[in-house]
């Protein structure tokens, strides 16, 4: 590894985009970073295509987008992943969109559950190696301490939740919510560290669709009313249980909403009942992807019109 401080960039590649001076860059004078799961990421939707052309209409037209959304990243990954951007980048705009992922992190007795969800693996090592980002002047000591927790992991699988699918046999575990208090605290991280760097927040709940008839035999078979029928939902959990997880992170981002330097988006609310929108219960259509930028668009746009203000009047946006 050349740049032994920038340990993250393994775990999370995204953030190779801020270091590397990209010419289509060049002259961009609006920032905005994404943070979340698959929903943002463009292999599995059209949201950063949606909402690169329309801030363009609206006459953002001098944008880069950085987007660190990523399959199976949780409130704990979107909180790393913005600890770990240093203090010559900034960006006008940063986009939350998570309350879904870590749902599956319930899946778990509860003397294994860990607020950092080091519970899992992933969390376990990132966690570790967290701290060396920015620090860190050679890899040898914490690669050693890397392959150190990989042994344990393999020894001791017992011990840890899956990180793409729960484990059947701890799936009934998923009916008490944990995740509340520890998604509450990656968020007021994040919006703590967005306020001292004077960065505007947008904040939004969580959608779901989940038809009635939902269920394993229905999505596969296609019976189910969704497009392409992408990912069951039985993924994340016993979808009941994965519903009212949602429906508790939910509540702590309307209760983040009134923070300085925060807008908020209730996209629960006005994508709910909506099934043209998704192509599952997560992931959003092409016409979801259209209706899912244009509710956060006018929150986006005084956003930046009222970071553009302040900066023209040598203050920082509030």
């Amino acid at each position: 590894m050349t740049r032994p401080d920038r340990v993250l960039q393994a775990f999370y590649p995204g953030l190779s985009q801020i270091d590397v001076q990209d010419e289509r860059w060049r002259g961009a004078t609006t920032r905005v970073l994404l943070l979340g799961g698959s929903t943002l990421h463009p292999r599995w939707g059209n949201v950063q295509d949606e909402l690169r052309e329309q801030l363009a209409f609206a006459g953002v037209t001098k944008l880069r987008i950085v987007n660190l959304a990523a399959p199976g990243l949780t409130s704990r990954d979107s909180r790393l992943a913005y600890e770990a951007i240093g203090d010559a980048e900034r960006f006008d705009l940063v986009v939350i969109y998570d309350g879904l992922n870590e749902a599956r992190a319930n899946n778990v007795p509860p003397d294994l559950f860990r607020d950092d969800y080091a519970h899992y693996g992933w969390y376990e090592i990132v966690n570790r190696l967290a701290p060396q980002q920015g620090t860190a002047r050679w890899s040898l000591p914490y690669t050693l301490e890397y392959l150190g927790l990989r042994i344990r992991q393999v020894a001791f699988p017992q011990r840890y939740v899956p990180r793409n699918r729960p484990r059947p046999d701890w799936i009934g575990y998923g009916a008490t919510v944990r995740t509340t208090e520890p998604f509450a605290a990656n968020l007021r991280a994040i919006l703590g560290r967005a306020a001292r760097r004077g960065e505007p927040v947008l904040l939004m709940t969580f959608a779901l669709w989940v038809p009635d008839d939902h269920s394993p035999a229905a999505f596969k078979t296609g019976q189910v009313r969704y497009g392409p029928h992408r990912t069951p939902l039985q993924l994340w959990g016993e979808p009941a249980q994965v519903q009212a997880a949602v429906a508790a992170h939910n509540e702590v981002i309307r209760s983040l909403a009134a923070s300085p330097n925060v807008r908020f988006v209730d996209q629960a609310r006005l994508l709910d009942g909506d099934g043209r929108a998704f192509n599952d219960a997560c992931h959003l259509s092409l016409q979801g992807s259209h209706q899912f930028v244009a509710n956060l668009l006018p929150a986006a746009l005084e956003a930046l019109h009222s970071r553009e203000a302040a900066r023209a009047g040598g203050v920082t946006a509030r």
